[in-house]
């Protein structure tokens, strides 16, 4: 049981950097989102590239904020009847929805691979005036998806070890 407690702890402890890192977006989100508005409505001269940034590091806050949010059981689930389970319950009912979860992360791995490949072999823009290469905001894509399918997998393990011994890994 070592060597995947370590892999689950490493796991979390992947997420959790990530998920700090990236929450610090929001800071600079903030401050462009302020920017724009200040230079739209009180200067009458908004940017061509203000919006367009806004939406792509709000996109990547998203993508690479999803293990860390599943790791803190923050992602959107029927706690009405969820909460009712002891804490077993909760790791078999993780269990039989994993599957499902893997299936989507698998998807749209193998898909925003696809369209990162694809952007970076044509050296794809947005149609703005800015017309930012699109691949490295692609990246975050299956990185994200990376790091989600990662913590699924973390999670399970975990919730094997609960359900089959009524105690936690970690």
């Amino acid at each position: 049981m070592g060597i995947l407690a370590t892999i689950v702890r490493f796991v979390n402890r992947l997420n959790r950097v990530v998920g700090g890192v990236v929450s610090m977006l929001v800071i600079g989100l903030t401050f462009l989102i302020v920017f724009e508005v200040v230079s739209r409505y009180g200067f009458s001269a908004p940017t061509a590239w203000g919006t367009e940034l806004t939406t792509l590091l709000f996109a990547t806050y998203v993508l690479l904020g999803g293990g860390y949010t599943l790791l803190k059981n923050d992602h959107v689930r029927m706690d009405v009847l969820y909460s009712r389970f002891s804490d077993r319950g909760k790791a078999v009912l993780d269990l039989i929805s994993m599957p499902f979860a893997l299936l989507y992360v698998g998807v749209l791995f193998i898909e925003g691979n696809s369209m990162l490949s694809e952007a970076i072999e044509s050296q794809r823009t947005l149609s703005s005036d800015w017309a930012p290469l699109l691949w490295p905001w692609l990246l975050a894509l299956p990185v994200g998806v990376g790091l989600l399918g990662l913590q699924i997998i973390a999670n399970a393990v975990s919730n094997i070890v609960l359900a089959i011994t009524g105690r936690g890994l970690e």
